[in-house]
Parts: structure tokens; C-alpha cells; sequence
């Protein structure tokens, strides 16, 4: 199992991304969701920051390594089950019944980005660390549950260039185009995301349900298209 770490401060969870760079394969995603489901299930927190134990990435996207040696080995039906995995878990996140923060700590990187518009709130060090979601280099398409995630946490003029010129952005940059709340230096960053994530209590039942009308056009499109994507064969963001 991938090194997820779990603290209780109040009403809010802490969780820790603890895996080396925190790159998305079957283990991480497994990991990520068995934890989400002992948050809600154990603990009564309202409220989930997420963030990571590396001093320089918060995700490194897509385990390309892992994704490579599997295909190498001819084995695709792995592959397509760590895609449908990330579509799952995109889909909790997207639903979760508590308000979500990222608190990107570092660089954020392909689906690592992806993964951290699904939270409600986003918020990055200003003193290191770039978002980049490098697709269009790479030759992976955007399929449409994605465009539809991503438009719910950018304008749309921000979203082309993130997804047509592969930019990296700084986090005041990003700041400054509205797709974080806020940045600090690293050593102001948990301070603040906590002061904001303790001011909140809000209810999960009600959270949960509003989610689930805000994002129910993404997920029905991450429940069809983007698993017919799957299952023809393509590798996509």
C-alpha cells in the first residue's frame, strides 16, 4: 500500500501524501481511496487538506514508469484498471461529503494537477513549485470528463493555455488566474489552509449533496465518454 498518513485537528483531516514523489499507479489510488473511506466512515471530521510529505511535489501525475514496464509486458488490462481507478477516484473527491483543500506544497504535476482541481479549494506555496498539465507534449488527449473538471476550477480562457501550450505556472501565477484561493511560502502554507479548512463546519450531509448537483454533469461524463475511452484502448489525461 502506498504511505498515506492520517492527523485529526479539530473537524479537520489531515492527509498526507507520503509516497516518494506521489505519482498515480493502481497502489496510490487505492491507497487514496481506502483512506477517503476511513475518513468518512471513522472519523467526524468536516473537513479534508490534503497534502504532501514531499519538501518539493505535491504529485508527479501518472506513474509513467509503471505505466510503460506494464504495457512493455503486454499487460493493458492493468493499465485500464489503474485508468478506471483514477476515474474513481476523481469521482470521490468530486463528491466527497466535506469540503476539500489542496494544499499544494509543491510542484503539481499532469494528473497530480488534474487530481487537485477535483478538490473544492486549492491553495500553493508561493516560494517553489510550478502546476503543469504536459499532455499535449506527451501526446495524451483530453478526454471529456477532464475538460469538464478542469473547467470547473479555471476560466476558460486559462484552460486553453494550460491544456494547448503545456505552460508551467508559478503559484502566484496561478493566483493570479484565479485557480488557487491564495499562496504563502512554504512555511506560512499549513498555517493558513488550517486557519481557512477550522473556520468552515460545515454540515456533510449537505455538502455531500450539493457536490452532487454542482458536479453531476462531470460525472456523467467521466461515467460514459471517459470510460468508452478507457475500454477502446487510449491512454488519456
Amino acid at each position: 500500500m502506498a504511505k498515506l498518513d492520517l492527523k485529526l485537528e479539530d473537524k479537520v483531516a489531515v492527509l498526507s501524501m507520503d509516497e516518494d514523489d506521489n505519482k498515480l499507479n493502481l497502489d496510490m489510488c487505492n491507497s487514496f481511496l481506502a483512506m477517503l473511506d476511513k475518513i468518512e466512515e471513522q472519523t467526524d471530521a468536516l473537513t479534508l487538506v490534503v497534502r504532501s510529505g514531499h519538501e518539493k511535489i505535491w504529485s508527479n501525475g501518472f506513474d509513467t514508469d509503471w505505466v510503460s514496464e506494464r504495457l512493455q509486458a503486454g499487460d493493458r488490462e492493468i493499465v485500464k484498471k489503474f485508468l478506471l481507478k483514477g476515474i474513481e477516484l476523481r469521482k470521490r473527491i468530486l463528491t466527497y461529503p466535506m469540503i476539500t483543500i489542496a494544499a499544494i506544497n509543491g510542484h503539481v504535476f499532469g494528473g497530480g494537477a488534474v487530481l487537485s482541481c477535483c478538490f473544492d479549494f486549492r491553495f500553493m506555496r508561493s516560494d517553489r513549485g510550478f502546476f503543469c498539465i504536459p499532455a499535449v507534449d506527451r501526446g495524451y488527449p483530453l478526454v471529456p470528463g477532464t475538460a469538464a473538471l478542469l473547467k470547473k476550477a479555471m476560466p476558460t480562457y486559462l484552460l486553453e493555455e494550460v491544456i494547448l501550450t503545456g505552460k508551467r505556472y508559478t503559484g502566484t501565477e496561478c493566483a493570479g488566474n484565479h485557480l488557487v484561493v491564495a499562496t504563502y511560502p512554504n512555511g506560512e502554507l499549513m498555517d493558513k489552509v488550517m486557519a481557512f479548512a477550522k473556520g468552515l463546519n460545515k454540515g456533510r450531509g449537505v455538502v455531500g449533496e450539493m457536490k452532487r448537483v454542482l458536479h453531476a454533469n462531470i460525472i456523467k461524463l467521466m461515467e460514459k465518454d471517459d470510460l468508452e475511452c478507457i475500454k477502446q484502448g487510449n491512454i488519456a489525461v
